[in-house]
């Protein structure tokens, strides 16, 4: 009988896989220790479990790369983390980075084409969620822009140049973070640790020389529910492991699956397995409680996200299809 096992079998075996991995990786390239960046999400907080397991805790460092759009929880969560394994804590703030490279200047345009009046400084937000098809007649990908001003939501359909306007100046923050990230590790020759898992890393869901960019990428053949294991294992605090996955780039609070995967995890993470374990979508479908033709809609999504992917790899080490 086919099944959707998404868990890891031997958490521990795994883990000291991972560390061994990074041991080898600081070896090879010669540098005295690990930073990671840190989200105050989950896959942060397990890398840096890993490297402090590989490297010792006094030769790992977090860094949390906030901008004025950031949840302040997010800088909160990344301390937790570092202190939980007894690694180093660096805050950077980007905000004037990106306000020099026009990131909030590009997109507030476009929301005030779609949202007259919006007005940041009154306390208004917005962020850019993906809506999946509901029929045969609507696409399978599409992007609205979400607006919230005084308690109330509105939603406007994002057309082809305004949503790629938003994302190329929201891409803009992974870029830079990943500049000072790099800034750091170089002044301390330290390997840089990537925090990619196997889903964001097919379906390129990444920013190419933003968070793609990395020395060595531990998470890269786990799924999001298998870090989910390791964080139990390692001791991630509590209180990211509640969190649920977010995005942190906009204004507004979202999460990864209203912007990205539009399935809970568990659901994600057990479809894109059958996709890519080649399991009929009528088969997948009893397995996740979903209709055929919606897991039917879901491949061909993956397929196409996959491809586009494939521009995006070349910033993945030792990536090959």
């Amino acid at each position: 009988m086919t099944t959707l096992d998404v868990h890891l079998t031997d958490v521990a075996a795994t883990a000291a896989g991972l560390v061994e991995g990074i041991r080898d990786a600081a070896r090879r390239f010669g540098r005295l220790g690990a930073v990671v960046a840190v989200s105050g999400g989950i896959d942060s907080a397990v890398c840096l479990g890993l490297a402090a397991r590989a490297l010792g805790p006094a030769r790992t460092t977090a860094i949390a790369l906030p901008d004025r759009e950031s949840e302040p929880v997010s800088a909160e969560l990344g301390a937790l983390t570092a202190r939980a394994f007894g690694a180093g804590f660096v805050v950077r703030d980007i905000s004037g980075a990106l306000e020099a490279l026009g990131c909030y200047a590009d997109r507030l345009a476009v929301v005030r084409r779609l949202a007259p009046g919006f007005d940041p400084d009154a306390g208004d937000a917005f962020s850019v969620e993906f809506v999946p098809a509901t029929g045969e007649a609507e696409r399978l990908q599409s992007f609205v822009l979400t607006v919230v001003r005084a308690g109330v939501t509105t939603r406007h359909r994002l057309g082809g140049r305004d949503f790629l306007t938003i994302m190329a100046a929201t891409n803009q923050k992974q870029r830079v973070r990943m500049l000072a990230t790099y800034r750091l590790a170089d002044e301390r020759n330290l390997l840089v640790v990537g925090t990619s898992n196997r889903l964001e890393i097919d379906q390129g869901f990444f920013v190419k020389h933003g968070d793609g960019c990395g020395d060595v990428f531990p998470l890269r053949f786990l799924l999001k529910s298998q870090v989910y294991d390791l964080a139990e294992h390692l001791g991630v605090p509590e209180e990211v492991r509640r969190r649920p996955p977010t995005t942190d780039t906009f204004s507004a609070p979202q999460s990864q699956e209203d912007y990205f995967y539009g399935t809970s995890v568990e659901t994600g993470d057990a479809l894109w397995l059958a996709y890519h374990d080649g399991v009929p979508a009528a088969v997948a479908a009893g397995l996740v409680g979903m209709a055929a033709e919606d897991v039917a809609r879901f491949y061909g999504l993956y397929a196409r996200r996959a491809r586009y992917a494939d521009y995006l790899m070349t910033t993945i080490p030792g990536e090959h299809r």
